[in-house]
């Protein structure tokens, strides 16, 4: 009886060892994030030089960039300055590119929120990588958009086709979106006269909370509403 008696307090304090709450499971580590500190404002690169690129890290900066990274977005649709529908689309950069003269990796975008469609983002600023017009064979880094040191500032811009006028603000008051209210954003503007404006409300850190994009129709001289997306929600890791 004595044997059976110990043999039951043994058993019952090797379960009580056992519990969940007395277990210490080790805490997965963060993976670090890179900063970005290069700036390839003017460089140009041959594309065979541009190469695909499967990026497992995440980079950190003005915006942060993962393949795991989303933003969700409300889009209103006008036809030339006429509601169409609203839908929803979800923002990623799942392709990248890598530059292999200085080892830069280029992330590559599903869906238009008025940032370059590829980009690279250091601390301060973000660059497009676009095919050199008229000149097959070569692609030209450009500086987009990006921190300044005033309260504004104006500077020569570009569409995919055409010169613009681009102007940045440092905004005094916050942005609303039904993903949060959020200080210190900044607005930049590209406006092509009688052709092209587009407007971008943007949280360094964070990502775009409001594009709005106006566009003159074909033959037409005056710009027309095309496109209102805003940020309802956002995934960062």
């Amino acid at each position: 009886m004595k044997q059976t008696l110990l043999t039951f307090l043994f058993g019952a304090s090797l379960l009580a060892s056992c519990r969940k709450e007395n277990i210490d499971i080790p805490a997965t580590p963060e993976e670090p994030c890179i900063e970005q500190t290069a700036n390839p404002a003017g460089r140009s690169y041959t594309s065979d030089s541009v190469v695909a690129y499967n990026c497992t890290s995440k980079h950190c900066g003005f915006m942060p960039l993962s393949s795991k990274n989303y933003w969700v977005y409300e889009d209103s649709v006008f036809t030339d300055g006429i509601f169409a529908k609203v839908q929803y689309d979800t923002l990623r950069y799942s392709t990248n590119w890598k530059s292999l003269t200085d080892d830069l990796v280029w992330w590559e975008s599903n869906i238009s929120v008025g940032l370059p469609e590829k980009l690279y983002a250091n601390d301060s600023a973000f660059y497009s990588l676009q095919d050199r017009m008229f000149i097959p064979g070569y692609m030209d880094a450009r500086k987009d958009f990006s921190l300044f040191p005033g309260d504004s500032l104006r500077y020569l811009s570009n569409f995919d086709d055409l010169m613009a006028a681009g102007r940045s603000l440092k905004l005094k008051t916050a942005v609303s979106s039904p993903a949060g209210n959020f200080t210190d954003c900044l607005y930049f503007e590209k406006n092509a006269r009688n052709y092209r404006k587009d407007q971008v409300f943007f949280k360094p850190g964070l990502g775009v909370i409001k594009y709005i994009k106006e566009m003159a129709p074909p033959g037409s001289p005056f710009i027309k509403l095309q496109q209102v997306s805003t940020l309802i929600s956002y995934h960062l890791e």
